[in-house]
């Protein structure tokens, strides 16, 4: 499994223009769906991803962007605190084949939690700070993300950029 993912506690309209100017660029293609069809729409004819693609939703008030396509890892905890401002944030991702784990958390502009564990670059490996407590390696990382109640919507947009 490789799942990710991250989430910012802010309504899905403001959460996505916030993406949008974060990214420097507009959605190519924004499709309801479900879950179970969520990659099916994000793949063009040949197979291959249309781009990067998050399938969103709201959860108890927060946007929570899966990261489809895998464009949304190793983004350094800087540029993600640009997208968070002042709100809450989490990233969370991980990789059991490799093992890989990722994880940023901001509270109010400052990042609370720093993890990478990357069997492929392990000299880029860190942990720094304790917001999230209890994170000190990939399978807590994997732990984290898969009991995560505020991920997952049986309905939800697959947005393309």
């Amino acid at each position: 499994m490789n799942p990710g993912y991250f989430r910012i506690k802010r309504n899905m309209e403001e959460a996505v223009k916030r993406l949008c100017t974060w990214l420097a660029s507009d959605y190519k293609e924004r499709i309801k769906t479900d879950y179970g069809n969520a990659v099916d729409v994000s793949i063009n004819e040949n197979g291959k991803w249309k781009g990067s693609c998050v399938y969103v939703y709201e959860n108890s008030g927060w946007t929570v962007f899966e990261d489809l396509s895998g464009g949304f890892s190793f983004i350094e905890a800087e540029d993600w605190k640009a997208f968070a401002k002042e709100d809450l944030f989490v990233f969370a991702a991980y990789n059991d084949a490799m093992p890989y784990a990722e994880m940023i958390a901001i509270t109010d502009g400052i990042v609370t939690k720093k993890f990478l564990e990357c069997c492929d670059v392990p000299q880029e490996n860190t942990n720094e700070r304790d917001g999230i407590p209890g994170i000190e390696n990939w399978i807590n990382v994997a732990s984290f993300v898969d009991a995560d109640e505020l991920v997952f919507s049986e309905e939800g947009t697959v947005f393309v950029f």
